[in-house]
């Protein structure tokens, strides 16, 4: 048992460390731009029913009119004789509005969470999910690349999780189906989106137990069967600093060597409070440079609720 749990910690740790697969940003829902912070379950299914409890929450773009928002929900059921619950159940759905075109859309994922300790306290989950959504073309569009019209995408993900007290890390592969493509439409329609491959892991570094503070380092990287030889332009690593209840973070975007800092396009600051019923948080994202106005800064807030039971012990519900 315990060489099971030092495979799945040394992946996890890998993850977090550098796998070198990118994230897409044509991404459906590409928006909001919080998903990997508040809702990683969008790129990875299996991360449906990691929490001990059921979880809602709603994120909104704000300023210069909100444009995108996405709801989910996910929770664990099932019984096993020992009183674990191996069943995880997952949805969401988004509404994204770029400015030429909208989407509005759904999907239902479920996963299935495999214990590798007796304590429960190490776990890998498998999961998948559809996804529906509805291309809404705008006048300016229609007018200008003829647009088809109202087209209607399904689409499939799949995806492996691990968790634990101290390690995360995770493996998918999201938009299995392809999308569709017309050589009139503008590069970034949302007609278009190709399949992708994302990793996602981090490490918790245990500064002082008592009053809980955390460091956590965290890499999320992927690719598309196009960018297979550019992973390097679309690296975001993240850092959380956990206070008890509440954590503050940071990310870069893009992360580039050798000079990161001239490469840097823009800086990402969220932080998010936790109530003993609820959580509520913020992201922000701004350029580097330049002046800052209501069209380049996004602002995002975040508003959840965890119903039912909750998770013992300060590590059982923070892993992301």
């Amino acid at each position: 048992m315990k060489h099971r749990v030092f495979i799945a910690k040394a992946l996890a740790l890998g993850l977090a460390l550098g796998f070198t697969l990118p994230m897409n940003a044509q991404e459906v829902p590409a928006r909001p731009l919080s998903i990997p912070v508040y809702h990683p379950m969008v790129f990875n299914p299996a991360v449906v029913g990691s929490k001990d409890f059921t979880s809602v929450s709603l994120t909104s773009k704000v300023l210069n009119s909100p444009q995108n928002q996405l709801l989910q929900f996910h929770t664990r059921f099932g019984q096993h004789p020992s009183g674990f619950s191996p069943w995880g159940l997952g949805s969401y759905v988004f509404r994204n509005n770029p400015g030429t075109e909208w989407e509005t859309g759904a999907s239902v994922a479920a996963a299935y969470h495999i214990p590798l300790d007796e304590n429960y306290l190490h776990m890998i989950s498998v999961g998948s999910s559809f996804r529906g959504f509805f291309h809404l073309p705008g006048k300016t569009l229609k007018e200008v690349y003829n647009d088809p019209g109202r087209v209607f995408q399904l689409n499939m993900d799949l995806g492996v999780y691990y968790y634990g007290p101290r390690a995360f890390g995770g493996l998918s592969s999201t938009s299995l189906f392809g999308g569709k493509w017309d050589a009139v439409l503008p590069g970034d329609s949302s007609l278009f989106f190709p399949r992708g491959y994302h990793a996602f892991g981090g490490y918790k570094f245990m500064i002082k137990r008592d009053p809980g503070i955390v460091l956590e380092p965290s890499l999320l990287i992927s690719v598309s069967d196009s960018t297979l030889g550019e992973f390097h332009r679309h690296m975001v690593p993240y850092l959380k600093l956990y206070l008890q209840n509440f954590y503050v973070g940071t990310g870069i975007k893009p992360l580039q060597f050798p000079n990161f800092w001239k490469s840097m396009d823009v800086i990402v600051f969220f932080f998010q409070y936790q109530f003993p019923r609820m959580h509520t948080g913020v992201y922000l994202e701004f350029p580097r440079t330049g002046f800052l106005n209501d069209n380049n800064i996004i602002f995002e807030v975040n508003l959840g609720f965890n119903l039912g039971k909750e998770g013992e012990g300060f590590f059982k519900y923070r892993h992301w």
